[in-house]
Parts: C-alpha cells; structure tokens; sequence
C-alpha cells in the first residue's frame, strides 16, 4: 500500500499505438507545461511495432507499460487507470499536444463542485460542439494562442449529457467506481458516450471545460479502423444495444431550437423551463447552461415524456421528471404550474393532433412566457 504521502496528485496516463513521432510531440509538450513533481507519468505501449518501447523506456521518471499486442485504446487506457495512483487521473491521447495551463484550468474546474465526475477540454479538432477555433498556423502559433486563451474561466464550463474526452480528468477512484471503459467498445467509437452515461447514471455531473484549449492531430488510429473494419456503426450498434438510445440522434442537443431560445432570452435571476419529449434531455441542459451563463442564479428544469426509455437519463439532469401517456396525465402533473419557457423537441404534430387543441400547453406558460418547438 502506497502512503499518502508519498501519494501523486495526478497520474497522467499516456496511450500510444505506434507514431513515435507524434507521440514525442505529446510527451514533450506534457514536460514542458505541466510539474512532474508530485504527479506521475505512466506510458501506455498499446502493442506499437515501431520504436514506441525503446522511446518509452528512455524517458526519466516515468512508468512505462508495454502491452504485447493492440488492445484497442479503450482497453490500454484501463490498463493505464489501473496502475494509477494518484488522486487524480488524465487519460491523454498521443495525439494530443498539451498547452499552458491545460492542468491547472481542469483541476479548478473539477474542484469547484463534488459532483463532478469527469472534465474535458475543448480542441481544434473534435466533435460534440466542443470545438475551439484559434488562429494559429505552426504549432508554436498556436502554443501562443492557447497560452492567451487558457484563462481559467467558469462562465465557460457547461455541463453536458456527454462528453467526448479530448482529455478524460476525473478523480482516480470515480473512474474506477464507474468500471472505467466498457472493453465492448473495443475500437473506441462510442466508449467515450458509453462512460458519459454511466457517470451521469452514477449520479455525477460532466463539464466541459470550454476555457481550455489542446491540440488535436485528429483520429490517428481510429481512421484505419473506421475504413478497414466498419467500427463507427458497429460500436454505435453496440451502445445502442446497451441502452436501447441511438446516441447520435438521440443525445445531441437540437441547436436550432436552442439559437430560438436564445433569442426569446431576457435576463432574470430565476428562470423554470418546461421540456417536452426531448430524448435524453441534451436540448434543455444546453438550454438551462446558457441560462445559467448568463445571468440566471436558480433554474428550474422540469422533463416530461412520453417514451419511458428516457427517464433514467432525464432524472440526471432534470429537478423534475414526469411520464405521461395521455393529456389527463399532463393535467394532472401540471395542475397550476407556470413557466417561463416551454421547450417542445419531437412530435409535437402528433401531440396537436391527439388533443386537438394547439393552444393545450399555452395554459401552462407564465404572462410573459414563450413557447419554442
């Protein structure tokens, strides 16, 4: 047993298949930004057949791991979180170049509140709306950039339904609490929604941090296996399975509908927001994430649904979360309730139509309220 004292802050694991090159890039920026004292260093040779391992071992101070052959990236970072012993833990591609102060922006975010299960930081090149555009045309350029960017800043962190890890920094032991990556997603594609919903289900929040910016190559290895052997839609077709949610066309927020509120928004400390058969819920958090950024203290998010798949994913993020089945139901669940918005995603012809009346949920709007579908 390791004292703790003698206990690292964080463990920054490393994940490497081949392109040494690239992966000196990553390493060497990781050195040059961030104190190895009081953290460790663990490299992960996921089954590389170049000079990966003879790179690894010549690297002072770290702990080198050589896996004898590729166990896809998601299995070589759990190997990495299980020789971790720090209290915290940065599962970091090699395709990643680290900038100024990268670390210490995730680390006050995730400090902010207990209920954080994992923070990521944006990129150039990344998807989920986590993209940050600087200009920069050489990497020295836009080591200049992140360093006038990567200001700590909380009205730039938005909680999210999911995540996907440009850098995954979580507590060590809550990586571990939730499983740390489902080995079924063997290529990598969909592990990263996987864990975003297992960490919400565990009851934790996910941030990104948008005040952060890292450099990303941009799928190094993942491309071979999207061309060669078809694992976007296979690991999609795996998460579906799992939990009966398509994450693509049911996890991401309709940004349509949250520019039409944007513009219905009038500042005010307390806000209640009513959403309606919104899937998972990712539309009215990125809703209820603005309201939050700017200028609403106390927010009020209630969920109603008619598809009772989407329950467990809605009470995550949601202070209430309703099912109904028929416009009694609603009645019945509503009776004498007023919000400020109400935010309608899918069916809303059908639910017209079943009640015939398109004025039914007006009822339920406050005086000055609006209703965006």
């Amino acid at each position: 047993m390791i004292s703790l004292s003698e206990r690292p802050i964080v463990s920054f694991v490393i994940l490497a298949y081949n392109h040494a090159e690239i992966t000196k890039r990553c390493i060497d920026s990781l050195l040059l930004h961030t104190p190895l004292d009081g953290n460790e260093l663990i490299l992960v040779n996921n089954g590389s057949s170049d000079d990966t391992r003879t790179y690894f071992d010549s690297i002072p101070h770290a702990r080198p791991i050589h896996i004898h052959q590729n166990v896809g990236p998601v299995n070589g970072f759990n190997v990495g979180m299980n020789e971790a012993r720090g209290k915290y833990i940065a599962l970091i591609s090699n395709d990643m170049i680290l900038t100024a102060n990268w670390l210490d922006n995730l680390m006050t975010c995730i400090e902010s509140d207990p209920q954080i299960g994992f923070v990521s930081p944006g990129a150039n090149y990344v998807s989920n709306y986590q993209q940050i555009n600087l200009p920069f045309n050489t990497l020295e350029e836009m080591q200049q950039q992140a360093r006038v960017y990567n200001v700590s800043n909380s009205t730039k962190w938005e909680e999210r339904i999911r995540l996907m890890p440009v850098i995954l920094f979580s507590l060590t032991e809550r990586l571990r609490e939730i499983g740390g990556y489902d080995s079924r997603f063997y290529f990598g594609e969909f592990g990263d929604d996987d864990i975003s919903y297992r960490y919400r289900r565990a009851g934790y929040k996910l941030i990104y941090a948008g005040d952060t910016f890292i450099f990303h190559h941009g799928s190094v290895t993942t491309a071979i296996d999207q061309r060669q052997n078809n694992s976007l839609q296979i690991s999609r077709q795996i998460f579906h399975s799992k939990y009966g949610i398509d994450s693509w066309a049911e996890g991401l927020p309709n940004m349509q509908l949250v520019e039409s509120l944007k513009s219905r928004w009038t500042p005010k400390p307390t806000v209640s927001l009513l959403a309606i058969n919104c899937c998972v819920g990712a539309t009215p958090l990125a809703c209820k994430t603005y309201f939050k950024q700017n200028g609403a203290s106390n927010v009020t998010l209630t969920s109603l649904t008619n598809q009772e798949k989407y329950m467990t994913d809605l009470r995550t993020i949601s202070d209430w979360t309703l099912y109904y089945q028929t416009m009694a139901d609603i009645h019945q669940q509503l009776r004498g309730e007023r919000f400020d918005y109400i935010l309608f995603e899918h069916g809303y012809p059908d639910f017209i139509q079943s009640c015939n009346n398109a004025e039914f949920l007006h009822a339920y709007l406050s005086p000055s309220g609006h209703f965006i579908t």
